[in-house]
């Protein structure tokens, strides 16, 4: 008989980007999946990767009066399907489900940390408090996952939880998936060269850094283009930016991309300015797609890009730096061609999802013997 794992994010989309091979791996061995979250767009599709869904409205901002309303929903879902597993992402839907977890009493409470919110804010009394929650909900679960070395060693050494609580396991690819194309999703001249980023219209993403050095790059490259792909609620606020800066025939908004895959193999250069991330997962497509890229050194970036040699690093927050550092690809194209085709190689040796859907699957596994539990 096969587990039932409860899994709790706080919406669809984190789902639909990261979790759908493990949803996959675990229905394919006999395990059954749930996913709880607020739906927005994408509950048609993560239909076909689960048995069961419930539909949870947890903001990411604090609300308390919403967040006791979002808890009190999870522990209801948690009594009505009584899951030997129950699995959170993300943070504000991990702390959450470790508290409705702990309340019910499950076998088995796993909790991903993809990103720890106190790397989100310069504020340290949000930082303060943040580490706080998190030290708090650590103690609420029974294991911890991380996607990459850097977030493991500020775990450990903000004394998160005990190291043998805490496993790293990177996300991966369904890499079989990177091998056809479709057409751009754009129309641009034969002779454009296409430099672009995928990502979530939000400040931490560095949105605002990559305009200002397109803006420094643009006399000097009459070629060049910008294509930004992804959602959110500083789109008005970039587009103006864009006009601004005399970019509105050079940098194109595209909102949600469906086919990402055929987007990403198009460009001729990939551009990743984050302020912080957990892994860089776009990073992994970009590379297994051949694509030269260019990141700023946050995070799980480290952990994919080795400077000069499967990509190149750019300071955060820095636009003239990272203008300088794209600069440096678009004049040396038999180093971009070099520098992807060693991130290529990379990714597809290194970054599989289902090796790593399976790691997770195996520590479930592990946990529940150890706690002289069977499946």
């Amino acid at each position: 008989m096969g587990l039932r794992t409860l899994h709790v994010t706080t919406i669809d989309l984190t789902a639909h980007c990261f979790l759908r091979t493990g949803f996959d791996l675990l229905r394919s061995q006999g395990h059954e999946v749930a996913l709880a979250c607020n739906f927005q767009q994408f509950q048609q599709e993560l239909a076909d990767h689960t048995d069961r869904m419930f539909q949870i409205k947890i903001p990411r901002q604090i609300q308390p009066l919403q967040d006791l309303r979002s808890l009190a929903q999870l522990i209801r879902v948690i009594r009505l399907y009584r899951p030997q597993i129950l699995h959170s992402h993300t943070s504000k839907a991990g702390f959450i489900a470790r508290l409705a977890g702990r309340l019910c009493d499950l076998p088995l409470v796993v909790h991903t940390i993809h990103e720890l919110p106190q790397n989100a804010t310069r504020s340290r009394l949000k930082k303060t408090v943040y580490w706080a929650m998190e030290k708090l909900a650590a103690g609420w679960c029974d294991h911890l996952i991380t996607v990459s070395r850097v977030n493991q060693k500020q775990i450990l050494d903000e004394k998160i939880c005990r190291p043998e609580k805490l496993s790293l396991i990177p996300g991966g690819l369904a890499l079989e998936n990177y091998r056809t194309r479709g057409p751009a999703p754009w129309s641009l001249p034969p002779d454009a060269i296409v430099m672009g980023m995928a990502g979530r219209l939000e400040a931490a993403k560095g949105h605002s850094d990559l305009l200002q050095a397109m803006a420094r790059l643009a006399p000097a490259n009459p070629r060049l283009h910008l294509v930004l792909m992804g959602s959110g609620h500083l789109r008005e606020q970039l587009e103006q930016q864009r006009d601004e800066l005399g970019l509105s025939e050079r940098v194109h908004f595209l909102g949600w991309v469906e086919d990402l895959i055929s987007a990403v193999a198009a460009l001729d250069l990939f551009v990743l300015s984050s302020h912080y991330e957990g892994l860089g997962v776009v990073l992994l497509e970009a590379l297994a797609l051949g694509r030269p890229v260019v990141s700023t050194r946050v995070g799980g970036t480290q952990d994919i890009i080795e400077d000069g040699v499967t990509g190149l690093f750019a300071p955060a927050h820095d636009p003239m730096g990272l203008a300088e550092t794209i600069q440096r690809l678009l004049d040396d194209p038999a180093l971009a061609a070099r520098l992807a085709a060693a991130g290529q190689q990379k990714v597809h040796r290194h970054y599989s999802a289902r090796e790593a859907d399976q790691k997770v699957l195996d520590l479930y596994l592990e946990l529940l013997k150890n706690r002289g539990l069977q499946p």
